[in-house]
């Protein structure tokens, strides 16, 4: 192969499907957040749980049993979300009793912890796979048959991945044992690299933001497909504009040129050839876009009120999440009774509507001070990193506010086409962004960066991690070399 051209589509195919293969070696493994890798090399037996049998080991029937209630829980878990999912439901799924559930597992967490530690085997074996990641052909390569690994998980325990951040804000174990996952994919990640143009002190934050990206990006790829899979106004084109292919061949572009900047004849893929079409908003949040958000006819105490209500939504919502938040919890952070919160709100769902729209206005607000390059022209490295700060510092709450609604969107049908309009806005906005630069396929790009922009404003970030975002941006979307920035 010529290293400095593009690999082949019937090549990268290829490669894709020969090491998809590692999905069987183990057909009960996979979640997407793996929990528990210190066993990553050894299946946990299948037992009964004490004082079910004096005997604990089980024979075939009792594998199958057992398979059953994990079948059944990731499609309970797709379906109905991890919060309100129950036992009963898993049970009812898999065709057995509940005592037949408590056999195996003695909780939902349980279970959710067991998917989790499987998928540790499935993901760390893909990345065991990775192949030496160079700057040449080669090289993209093996990130394009890595992203296809990760694809075909997540789309086989998709659920799972949906359902962690709810799991691991009420689990530790699931908390601390993906962080220690994390941690040890950067290291394997960092092994496979021969050469690279960043700083050694950013390569691991680099890395860390671009494995949160790629999930992230497929979460967003997922609700605009299922969006426009249900909405026939849309056709096939629509659909296709964020298939697997080539959302993966735009994950697989910009790893690479992160790494190892732009090389036109490897990692930059042609535009579609027609633009997707604009997602719009549903009547509530249009309606809420168009007015300025407090009611005409409030005093100033009733806006006092209702602007404390709001607080203590998004406070709330950010730390339960959409579906373990309860109007008595806002009410409580509030200081308030409930006749006063259904005084202002209809419900739960109309407040997180309203604070999701505050939250993207003001998202927008920040976003179109990004500052962006002319025809031509590289952003300036210093106004980049001061942008990114800003944002992290002043729309932390903002961008954790959105990122609730579309984890609750990925786990509820009935919210997901409320999700769609918000995305495609944003990845509209990235899309002009990216558009000076002159090269590529800036829609599904425009994506990945929502998705980055959505990880890197989840916390509250050190310095070297925003110089780490910043280098991705540089780098890995606008393509340009990334500038050394004075410390003054």
């Amino acid at each position: 192969m010529d290293p400095t051209s593009r690999p082949s589509e019937k090549a990268t195919s290829q490669k894709a499907r020969s090491t998809t293969v590692l999905l069987d070696f183990d057909e009960r493994a996979g979640a997407a957040i793996p929990i528990d890798e210190d066993r990553v090399d050894a299946p946990p037996d299948v037992v009964r749980r004490a004082p079910f049998a004096d005997n604990p080991q089980v024979g075939a029937r009792g594998q199958r049993t057992q398979q059953a209630i994990l079948d059944a829980a990731i499609l309970v878990f797709g379906e109905e979300g991890y919060d309100p999912s129950s036992i009963d439901s898993i049970a009812q799924r898999a065709g057995c009793s509940r005592a037949s559930f408590y056999q195996y597992f003695s909780s939902k967490a349980e279970i959710f912890r067991h998917l989790s530690g499987q998928v540790a085997r499935q993901l760390g074996a893909s990345t065991e796979a990775l192949e030496p990641l160079t700057a040449d052909a080669a090289g993209w390569t093996a990130l394009r048959a890595w992203v296809s690994r990760y694809s075909a998980i997540y789309a086989r325990y998709q659920s799972v991945f949906h359902a962690f951040q709810a799991a691991s804000e009420s689990d530790e174990t699931v908390a601390t044992g993906s962080a220690r996952w994390r941690l040890r994919t950067v290291a394997k990640i960092r092994a496979r690299i021969v050469a690279t143009r960043l700083p050694a002190r950013e390569l691991d934050p680099v890395i860390q933001l671009l494995l949160d990206c790629v999930s992230r990006t497929h979460d967003m790829a997922r609700i605009l497909r299922s969006d426009a899979d249900g909405n026939r106004n849309y056709g096939r084109h629509y659909s296709g504009c964020y298939s697997e292919e080539r959302v993966g061949d735009a994950l697989a572009d910009v790893l690479h040129r992160s790494l190892f900047g732009l090389q036109e004849k490897i990692n930059v893929h042609p535009p579609q050839r027609r633009r997707p079409p604009i997602v719009p908003f549903d009547s509530a949040i249009a309606r809420a876009f168009a007015r300025d958000g407090t009611p005409p006819d409030l005093g100033a105490a009733g806006i006092r009120t209702r602007e404390a209500l709001l607080d203590a939504g998004r406070k709330v919502f950010v730390e339960r999440g959409y579906h373990r938040t309860r109007v008595g919890d806002v009410t409580g952070a509030a200081s308030m009774s409930r006749a006063t919160f259904y005084r202002y709100f209809e419900d739960l769902d109309e407040l997180a509507r309203l604070l999701t729209t505050c939250a993207i206005r003001s998202v927008s607000a920040v976003l179109a001070e990004i500052p962006a390059p002319g025809e031509g022209e590289i952003v300036p490295a210093r106004a980049l990193r001061l942008w990114l700060h800003r944002y992290n510092v002043t729309q932390a709450n903002e961008a954790a506010m959105i990122r609730v609604w579309v984890d609750a969107s990925l786990q509820d049908p009935t919210l997901r086409a409320s999700s769609a309009p918000a995305l495609d806005w944003g990845r509209r906005r990235m899309s002009s962004f990216l558009a000076p630069r002159g090269f590529g396929d800036i829609d599904s790009e425009g994506l990945v960066m929502v998705a980055l922009l959505s990880a890197f404003g989840a916390r509250a970030r050190s310095r070297v991690e925003v110089g780490a975002a910043a280098r991705v941006i540089e780098q890995g979307l606008l393509g340009v070399a990334s500038i050394r920035v004075s410390s003054r």
